[in-house]
């Protein structure tokens, strides 16, 4: 129905399907009817939304509903908040879950990443965690409807999505599969790149290589981002070397240690190969793009001396499942 028409200025549509029965809403809900020229108020924000609406609704073919723009952020809060619920729902196809989490977690380590020191942050960024391994625990397809969603223009916050979402599923492949083990991976892969928020923008999204002082200021990012996570006591030490450690190499060339493989996370080895995988797969200001298996092929070089052969071989079975 609405399809068909131009959306009136002012409202925002939205999938009937985000609404958890049971739950309080925050903001109005609206529906369009055929004989109203704009969206007509439903459900006023802070009252439950219960089954019976989502029944009646769902029934008449209420598909699509409305509210005004400015509720934008609190329809991102209350899917935050529910994404537990609607990555359980029998609801929505496999698809429909990954467009729904990723668009969330984009928003969330936007959020996360601009104040990274509060308690609050950690938390949601627990949560965020938790929902995603749920999702990539759903299977095969549920990953690589993930990856076809993946944004290729590289910022701080798409990267640090794209890094866990790709190295939770490579954990698990390898072993790595108990909760308490994903959570600490996935909350350090959020986290990875939070020292690059102190670096000017001016180089992060400079549009020609970057120069050798460049270069001394890019390679800070490890040590500052421990620094900006230490107010967190609770911030489990295996995420702390993901931070840390993500651009140490196997021989010792890389940094901000110099540290050899014996004396390298595990995670902060997986970390690397999804961190230069999803580098080299999104766009940046001086440079295109590479597609998946060239970006393999220019990988598999740097195998023993940079990556860990198994975790290698299990990163191309995953992508070509």
């Amino acid at each position: 129905m609405s399809g068909q028409r131009v959306v009136p200025s002012g409202f925002a549509e939205f999938d009937i399907k985000l609404l958890q029965a049971e739950t309080i809403v925050d903001f109005d809900v609206y529906i369009w009817p055929e004989t109203s020229p704009i969206p007509v108020l439903y459900r006023a924000k802070n009252y439950t939304f219960d089954e019976e609406h989502r029944i009646r609704m769902m029934e008449a073919g209420t598909a699509q509903v409305f509210m005004v723009q400015e509720d934008a952020p609190a329809l991102n809060l209350y899917v935050e908040r529910h994404l537990d619920r609607i990555i359980a729902s029998d609801e929505l196809a496999v698809d429909e879950k990954a467009k729904i989490l990723y668009d969330t977690s984009l928003t969330l380590a936007q959020e996360i990443l601009d104040e990274p020191a509060t308690h609050k942050n950690l938390k949601r960024s627990e949560a965020l965690v938790r929902n995603t391994i749920s999702y990539v625990l759903l299977g095969k397809d549920a990953f690589h409807e993930l990856m076809a969603l993946k944004a290729y223009d590289y910022r701080t916050y798409t990267h640090s999505v794209n890094v866990c979402a790709i190295g939770l599923a490579l954990a698990e492949k390898v072993g790595f599969n108990s909760e308490l083990e994903l959570m600490s991976f996935g909350v350090g892969a959020i986290f990875h790149d939070v020292g690059k928020t102190k670096i000017p923008q001016d180089i992060l999204l400079k549009g020609t290589p970057l120069t050798d002082s460049d270069w001394v200021e890019i390679k800070k990012h490890p040590v500052t981002g421990l620094e900006l996570i230490a107010p967190h006591t609770e911030f489990p030490d295996d995420a702390k070397a993901i931070v840390l450690d993500h651009h140490e190499w196997n021989d010792g060339r890389g940094y901000p240690n110099g540290k050899h493989e014996a004396d390298i996370h595990p995670y902060a080895k997986i970390a690397a190969l999804a961190d230069v995988f999803d580098a080299l797969t999104s766009r940046r200001p001086y440079k295109d793009a590479v597609e998946t298996y060239p970006a393999l092929r220019i990988m598999k070089d740097e195998v023993g001396a940079h990556f860990i052969d198994e975790y290698y071989r299990e990163f191309v079975k995953l992508l070509g499942q």
